[in-house]
């Protein structure tokens, strides 16, 4: 009698008989060698397309021999006795010819920095400024925390606006307002004709008053026109106005020279009047400097008894400060002077007083 064994599949795993093992670690490894050599393929066309991309800066006699290279198959295109071939490396590549790192376009080219232009190009930007000058009973002291109505020394021309707190102390035989404001609407210009001449153009309209009542009499408008000459690498003379407006002086010219490194390196001789400058360079992110300035400004005021009245403070300024360049690129500076030559009038009430010389501090941001 015969017996009739089931088809139904055991639940217990059977062994694999020694021909069927061989033959799957067989395919495994052949799989493991594919890969392999797709790797290595994928790695060295993208190295060679790499080179291609740098090929047209590659010429012939440069100092460095290729043979000194790492050994590497080439395609079979290349042809030539690697031997007798030198390979020159550019003094600097264009930035369309470099890649992404981590997916951010490369800005400059990191084989050919830009050099620094130390022309005299900017009469006047950006500033921010906080500054303190006591003084009370008899004296006239100043918080003040303005900024000015020009663009960063960067850029080449757009409206600009600015806006100024005065905190008035004193004195007691003036009563003044406790308060003054600045609000300026401006647009400025700057270019460069050539290597030897610039400009820098601007106009702005304010408002400059208490805000006590009408503030007509506060509006004026504002402005400066200056030309550089550019005669040498190390000399710019420099002619122009600057249109204040004020009571005390309606026109001031503009004009003297500069005097510097072609890079802008240790000493700066700015001699411009009426804001000259002279500055020694530390290193290339920090400066000292002395400057002169013309302080002070004209405002529409009330009076007791609501009498309207337009009052000018007028100073004189030497500066003594120490300059840093921040991160962001903006100049951040401390400055202590002497003020002197101080002196209040009225423009309807022909009141003028004089006050003792006095010190400020400020603190300052460029841009």
């Amino acid at each position: 009698m015969h017996t009739i064994q089931s088809s139904k599949t055991s639940e217990t795993s059977m062994p694999l008989d020694a021909p069927n093992g061989r033959s799957l670690l067989r395919v495994a490894a052949q799989a493991l060698a594919l890969a392999i050599v797709c790797i290595a393929g994928f790695s060295a066309d993208a190295r060679w397309s790499l080179a291609q991309d740098f090929s047209p800066y590659l010429t012939v006699d440069s100092p460095a021999l290729a043979v000194d290279s790492p050994a590497e198959s080439l395609p079979n295109g290349f042809a030539g006795n690697l031997g007798d071939l030198n390979f020159e490396i550019p003094d600097s590549i264009p930035t369309s010819k470099l890649r992404r790192i981590d997916g951010a376009p490369v800005e400059s080219d990191p084989m050919h920095l830009p050099k620094p232009d130390a022309k005299y190009r900017v009469y006047r930007s950006s500033e921010t400024t906080t500054g303190y000058m006591p003084g009370d009973g008899e004296q006239f002291g100043w918080l003040d925390f303005t900024s000015m109505p020009y663009l960063a020394s960067t850029q080449s021309s757009g409206f600009t606006t600015a806006m100024g707190l005065h905190l008035l102390s004193g004195p007691n035989s003036v009563p003044l307002p406790p308060r003054l404001w600045d609000f300026v609407l401006g647009y400025q210009s700057r270019n460069t004709f050539g290597e030897k001449l610039s400009y820098d153009l601007a106009t702005s309209i304010g408002v400059y008053s208490d805000f006590e009542d009408s503030a007509r009499e506060g509006v004026r408008p504002l402005g400066h026109a200056v030309g550089s000459l550019h005669s040498r690498e190390t000399l710019d003379w420099i002619l122009g106005v600057d249109y204040v407006n004020r009571d005390d002086f309606k026109i001031l010219p503009v004009m003297g020279f500069s005097w510097h490194h072609p890079l802008g390196e240790r000493w700066r001789f700015d001699l411009v009047y009426p804001r000259p400058r002279i500055q020694y360079a530390w290193s290339e992110t920090s400066r000292v400097y002395m400057s002169g300035s013309l302080g002070g400004g004209t405002w529409d005021i009330e009076m007791p008894q609501e009498i309207d009245d337009v009052m000018t403070y007028r100073d004189y300024r030497l500066l003594f400060g120490h300059e840093q360049l921040t991160p962001g690129g903006n100049i951040a500076a401390t400055e202590i002077g002497l003020v002197f030559n101080r002196q209040l009038q009225m423009r309807h009430s022909l009141q003028q007083v004089e006050f003792d010389d006095a010190f400020v501090f400020r603190m300052v941001a460029r841009r």
